[in-house]
């Protein structure tokens, strides 16, 4: 039987959800570039919801045994083979999680504008990423 921490993995949906809810107004505003506090709450936004994808996606491959990730990319791509995410959430969570470097290595050269617009391209997507995985988890236990 499979071993997955349910539990934990509702936890970071719940958490990322939240936060998403915590920026969409300034995404609807589109005040997004305003002042550096904005910047930084939409770049840790960002950061959030591309490590809660990671860490769920390795409670899911870890608990069902399937096959071992190389990077963040290849978490969403084990997603979508599982059938865990749809195609196109697939293709936003991929731009998402290609951020990472950029937001903690190379913060100094990262785009208020590009953050922000990633984050209103995909929010959508962003945002139908829990229920994609509890549906799954519902339908796999």
């Amino acid at each position: 039987m499979y071993q997955v921490n349910t539990e934990k993995i509702e936890q970071h949906l719940v958490y990322m959800e939240r936060v998403l809810a915590s920026v969409s107004s300034i995404l609807r505003n589109g005040n997004a570039n305003d002042d550096m506090l904005t910047s930084l709450s939409l770049q840790r936004a960002l950061h959030i919801a591309l490590e809660t994808v990671a860490d769920v996606g390795n409670y899911l491959i870890d608990g069902f045994i399937m096959r071992d990730p190389g990077s963040y990319e290849d978490i969403v791509e084990i997603m979508l083979d599982e059938t865990v995410v749809t195609v196109e959430v697939a293709t936003a969570l991929k731009d998402v999680v290609n951020m990472r470097k950029p937001l903690i290595t190379d913060y100094l050269d990262v785009h208020d504008d590009a953050v922000s617009k990633l984050l209103n391209t995909h929010y959508e997507k962003l945002i139908t990423f829990p229920n994609q995985v509890r549906e799954y988890l519902k339908k796999e236990l």
